[in-house]
C-alpha cells in the first residue's frame, strides 16, 4: 500500500469513528439514525470533495442542509 493510501484509510478511519459515535449517541437517545456507509455518503463525501476539489466555502448552512437531506424530518 502506498504511503498515501495508509494516510487516506487511516483520516477514514478516524472520521468513520466519529460518525459511529454521533450514531450511537442518536440511538441512545431512542431515534433510529442512518446507517452508518449512508451517513458517510451523505455528509462526509461532500464535505471532502468539497475541500479538496472545489474553491466552494464549507459554511455551516451547506453542512446543515447535507444533514437535512440525510435527516428530514
Amino acid at each position: 500500500m502506498r504511503a498515501g493510501s495508509v494516510g487516506a484509510a487511516a483520516c477514514r478511519g478516524d472520521r468513520e469513528r466519529q460518525l459511529e459515535a454521533i450514531l450511537e449517541r442518536e440511538q441512545g437517545r431512542g431515534h433510529q439514525p442512518p446507517a452508518l456507509e449512508h451517513t458517510t455518503d451523505a455528509v462526509l463525501a461532500p464535505l471532502y470533495y468539497r475541500a479538496v476539489f472545489t474553491n466552494a466555502p464549507l459554511t455551516l448552512d451547506w453542512a446543515r442542509g447535507l444533514v437535512s437531506h440525510l435527516l428530514p424530518d
